[in-house]
């Protein structure tokens, strides 16, 4: 098993200030006014969230309705007129930096792969929440787990698992704002956090 040096990223308010998701939905009831009765449900099913009757791939599917309504077209040009001007500069540097040194760039997300994979960023491997694809069109119907917490590490341990590498701890790079992180961030000896006011980088210490 070959040892590969690795660099993980988070995405919102990692690589992009703000949270993705709370973009898309205000996108949406631009262009599908009606849609509203569809948020309306989201957030009953927020609370019931809240009081642990809900499970979060049951609220993050509904969260995620805008895929049912946008077409492809309608997702890459969102991902383009309103993600990628949120980008913090020194963040996709810090990915070219990483790149360049020979890491394996992840970018892992609990964004949706179906907007994600119109990046352009300098990354070698996206790992999103995954959605179901009906006639190649993506729905908000998640497949699996959000790509959350633990459920980051199993998805690079598999992985790494599928192309027989392990990671070089001491060689290896995590960037995250979230606490909710620290399962990935324990996977390297290098974790970086990502501040919520500006972007700027220091030692995550936890």
């Amino acid at each position: 098993m070959k040892q590969v040096k690795c660099a993980f990223f988070d995405f919102d308010n990692t690589i992009a200030k703000g949270d993705t998701i709370y973009k898309l939905l205000p996108y949406t009831l631009k262009r599908h006014p009606l849609a509203i009765f569809r948020f309306v449900k989201t957030l009953f099913l927020g609370i019931g969230y809240g009081l642990h009757m809900v499970s979060m791939e049951t609220l993050k599917s509904s969260i995620l309705f805008p895929l049912t309504l946008l077409s492809e077209e309608e997702q890459k040009k969102f991902y383009q007129d309103v993600v990628v001007p949120s980008y913090y500069p020194h963040m996709v540097e810090e990915l070219k930096k990483r790149q360049e040194e020979g890491c394996i760039v992840f970018l892992v997300t609990a964004s949706s792969e179906a907007y994600m994979r119109f990046n352009k960023l300098p990354i070698d491997v996206l790992m999103g929440t995954v959605t179901k694809q009906v006639n190649g069109h993506y729905t908000s119907q998640i497949v699996g787990k959000n790509c959350k917490g633990a459920n980051k590490c199993d998805r690079i341990n598999d992985y790494l698992k599928a192309h027989d590498m392990a990671i070089d701890y001491d060689h290896s790079y995590a960037y995250s704002d979230s606490k909710s992180d620290i399962p990935m961030l324990k996977m390297v000896k290098n974790r970086y956090r990502v501040s919520l006011e500006d972007g700027s980088l220091s030692e995550f210490i936890f």
